[in-house]
């Protein structure tokens, strides 16, 4: 795992941010305790989910599964893959990942909005996304829930390379 420099400002001037050594790995990273994945229960979002729980085994950490319900009625694109029941499909999750320490959550609003606004409110220390959900191919990337959610996390943001499913 690569270390980024932890930067905060103080006077206008950049100055090195101290991590308490309580978070920190034994090679002096990191540590990563808690993992939000963000689903619509598309087949390419299920590939985030995927690697947010290969990444969660990886680091002991907790895993928070979030699906997000947007507010428009009917959606527009149809994904023959997606899970028609989002209640079973977060049910599921725990039978799915049994050696992983899991939770799911449900939730209303604008799908990038929530994410952020749960991974703060779970602490978490990095959100998972794919690339591509239902909507991948209606949205610009610059307009899309992973790049919102990039430039507004409270945390590091790790963005799956979801094509594949398509």
């Amino acid at each position: 795992m690569v270390r980024s420099q932890k930067w905060c400002s103080q006077d206008g001037l950049p100055v090195p941010l101290r991590i308490p050594s309580e978070v920190m790995n034994e090679r002096g990273h990191e540590m990563i305790r808690k993992i939000l994945v963000g689903t619509d229960t598309s087949a390419s979002a299920d590939l985030a989910v995927n690697t947010a729980a290969d990444l969660a085994r990886t680091n002991g950490a907790e895993l928070t599964v979030l699906y997000v319900r947007p507010p428009e009625a009917a959606r527009e694109v149809f994904d023959p893959k997606r899970s028609a029941d989002p209640d079973a499909y977060l049910g599921k999750m725990v039978a799915r990942f049994p050696d992983l320490r899991i939770r799911t959550r449900a939730e209303g609003g604008e799908p990038a909005d929530r994410i952020c606004a749960v991974a703060a409110e779970e602490g978490a220390d990095v959100i998972v996304v794919g690339n591509r959900g239902i909507d991948g191919r209606r949205r610009g990337f610059l307009q899309s829930v992973p790049a919102t959610v990039a430039r507004h996390s409270p945390c590091s943001v790790l963005i799956v390379d979801t094509r594949v499913a398509h």
